[in-house]
């Protein structure tokens, strides 16, 4: 009897560290995929091996630094929450084309919505990247123009910091 206790105790307690072990590596796993960068952009560079962030491209000093992570945090919150409406409508205009009998109408309406979301997202970045463009120095704002410009040409997909 006492042997079949600790049997018990033994398997159960196997089983509580294997449960941990599986916790503790999926929240891993989790936080290494959704990784924060500084400013939220990373920079391809030729070779694609090294990666680095716009504020290292850029030299930014510390008061610059500081001033754009508070911008930044609030442009890509701004930024996710209008890119999860635009996901919102898409899945509405797949739920109206799966209609037996799809409104033309309703998914042309759905279509400009889409299209003025997206137009909306875009003036932003560019107001947001204008107002970043102008709280840097000459030479700090033709690498960024730069970068920009390389990214654009590339179709890297570069972030807006």
């Amino acid at each position: 009897m006492k042997n079949n206790v600790l049997k018990f105790i033994l398997i159960l307690s196997l089983l509580l560290n294997a449960s941990m072990l599986g916790s503790a590596a999926y929240t891993h796993y989790n936080q290494s995929r959704h990784e924060t960068r500084p400013l939220g952009c990373g920079l391809q560079k030729s070779g694609d091996q090294v990666r680095n962030y716009l504020f290292e491209e850029l030299s930014l000093k510390p008061d610059q630094l500081r001033t754009m992570h508070q911008k930044a945090s609030a442009f890509h919150t701004d930024l996710n929450r209008k890119g999860q409406e635009i996901d919102q409508k898409r899945a509405f205009l797949v739920n109206l084309m799966r209609a037996t009998s799809p409104n033309a109408k309703a998914i042309d309406a759905t279509i400009a919505e889409i299209n003025r979301l997206q137009l909306n997202i875009q003036q932003t970045a560019v107001a947001h990247m204008m107002e970043f463009k102008g709280m840097l120095d000459k030479d700090q704002q033709k690498k960024f123009l730069d970068l920009i410009e390389g990214a654009m040409a590339k179709g890297t997909g570069l972030q807006c910091p």
